[in-house]
């Protein structure tokens, strides 16, 4: 009987073991795909920039509040026949970085003279369909048509982290075509 009862104990100290070692292990697979082929960007979309509407700082009182969007184009051409769909994929650049919890760009305007930078905003970006579209991830896509033109609508707009402060607000992000 004492014998059943350790080979009991060392067996139940050898799933616990296990259990323990297996829940603080994993990977993580990347997959994608590359191709030859892309669209041209047209010439007045490869560098745009949005001014935002001046707003009071009433209008982002409390974290979650937005306002002041404003729409943007992206405009391609030359898309070779066997891309049917262009979509825009955005991360961060420069100094403007990314909220994890939010996924928008963050503040980085800088003081100029008189104005101090904005506190509590960022700058969140929208689909076509005005859904938030977190930095890093992308955007909703277009149809190419038969002339090999395409034109995706996103929206850039201010988001409150909190009470926000009168000042500037300055955020960059980069684009990447792709192919859904």
């Amino acid at each position: 009987m004492r014998n059943f009862k350790l080979a009991l104990c060392v067996l139940s100290l050898g799933l616990v073991s296990g259990f323990t070692h297996a829940a603080t292990q994993g990977t993580v697979e990347f997959n994608g795909k590359l191709i030859n082929e892309t669209c041209k960007i047209d010439d007045d979309s490869v560098d745009i920039v949005v001014q935002l509407p001046t707003l009071s700082t009433q209008t982002l009182t409390a974290a979650g509040d937005t306002g002041g969007s404003r729409l943007f184009d992206i405009s391609v051409n030359s898309c070779p026949a066997s891309i049917t769909k262009v979509a825009a994929h955005f991360e961060a650049i420069g100094g403007s970085g990314s909220d994890a919890s939010t996924g928008n760009l963050t503040n980085d305007a800088k003081a100029s003279g008189d104005d101090v930078a904005a506190t509590n905003v960022q700058i969140r970006l929208y689909n076509s369909d005005e859904k938030p579209l977190a930095l890093g991830a992308t955007g909703s896509a277009a149809a190419v048509d038969s002339t090999g033109k395409a034109s995706m609508r996103y929206y850039g707009g201010y988001y409150a982290t909190g009470k926000t402060t009168a000042g500037l607000v300055h955020a960059k992000a980069r684009y990447t075509l792709s192919y859904p």
